[in-house]
């Protein structure tokens, strides 16, 4: 099923290209980078989405207001019954932009890095605080609900008091506090700043006295996993049964779904290890895709989420990276590459069981 619960989500990437090229950024996004999907293989992706019960699509890059198709997209994602959803670095959102996203557009989340300084060494850009900060005036004045992204390092667990005292300031509704994924370029800019568990554990402690000192202001999540939870939830972390979770279309059973720029459909997390691929969009459809998932991937997803609770259950109980956790242990294992194997016949139908 996956933790995100009845947010039956898909996270799609639409392009690599970036106004920014970020420390931090998973997906090594940059000015130069080209790579896109063509709006009508979104299009059609969307409408198989749907009917799999995904319920929520969010749109993040790469940096989405750069791909030109944008607002096109979100009607549709709206027109097929899904809430909307753009991450953004939030230096674009000009009102021209924003009168052709806004009618289509749930919620918007802007990255946040901490103070000025540190977001703007986090973002290569000496201007990107200052023009992100001179967006929010106009969405607080168009009511447009929105939100921020924090990225929690090794070393900046001390800046997360401004950053909620920011976010409370500017009207925004809520704050995800995201761990560092050594990834993209991360992997070689931040290596080794990822929290460990200690962090992970002070960063929890502290939006728990955040969340009530401000009664309900200021929605906070962080994205952050105490490991007895495997055990209390199992059917959300890949540890109940699969074999009847798969009665069940896509949506409750993999979520979230990630599409990346050249049309591969992962599990989990951008990047997710392509052993683990459901397929590419430019050559399978996700109803096929539902059902490859079905015949050749849950069970080893289910497998690498078995081995996770078994090296979690030998140490002490700790807060943790689920997502990047399941990725590092996905990459380690030896499986065979998806578009080698012959597509074996699904028992779905339009993403209902038969």
């Amino acid at each position: 099923m996956g933790p995100t619960g009845n947010t039956r989500v898909v996270q799609i990437h639409p392009t690599r290209r970036c106004n920014l090229q970020c420390r931090h950024c998973y997906s090594s996004s940059s000015p130069q980078a080209r790579e896109a999907l063509t709006p009508g293989v979104l299009r059609t992706a969307l409408d198989e989405l749907a009917a799999e019960d995904y319920n929520w699509a969010s749109f993040s890059g790469g940096e989405p207001l750069v791909y030109p198709h944008l607002a096109d997209v979100l009607a549709h994602a709206r027109q097929c019954g899904m809430q909307t959803a753009v991450v953004t670095n939030g230096m674009l959102l000009s009102p021209r932009r924003l009168d052709a996203i806004q009618p289509v557009t749930d919620l918007l989340v802007i990255s946040l890095d901490g103070k000025p300084a540190s977001h703007n060494r986090m973002r290569n850009s000496a201007r990107a605080f200052d023009s992100m900060a001179g967006r929010l005036p106009e969405l607080q004045a168009r009511g447009i609900d929105f939100g921020f992204l924090f990225t929690l390092t090794q070393h900046n667990l001390d800046e997360l008091p401004w950053v909620v005292e920011f976010a409370v300031n500017v009207g925004a509704r809520l704050l995800q506090i995201h761990p560092l994924d050594c990834v993209g370029n991360a992997s070689a800019q931040l290596a080794g700043k990822a929290p460990d568990a200690i962090e992970g554990a002070h960063a929890w402690h502290l939006v728990s006295h955040f969340e009530q000192q401000l009664a309900g202001r200021l929605a906070l999540q962080v994205d952050l996993l105490h490991s007895e939870a495997l055990g209390q939830q199992p059917e959300s972390f890949f540890l109940g049964d699969a074999e009847q979770s798969m009665q069940r279309p896509l949506g409750y059973q993999l979520s979230p779904l990630v599409i990346e720029p050249d049309g591969e459909v992962v599990p989990l997390q951008y990047g997710f290890a392509r052993d683990f691929s459901l397929g590419n969009l430019h050559r399978r459809s996700v109803h096929e895709m539902a059902g490859y998932w079905s015949e050749m991937v849950a069970a080893r997803l289910h497998s690498v989420s078995k081995r996770l609770a078994r090296e979690l259950a030998g140490q002490p109980g700790q807060f943790f990276n689920w997502y990047a956790r399941m990725a590092t242990l996905a990459s380690q294992t030896a499986t065979f590459p998806v578009d080698h194997l012959p597509l074996r016949p699904a028992a779905r139908s339009m993403g209902k069981a038969l």
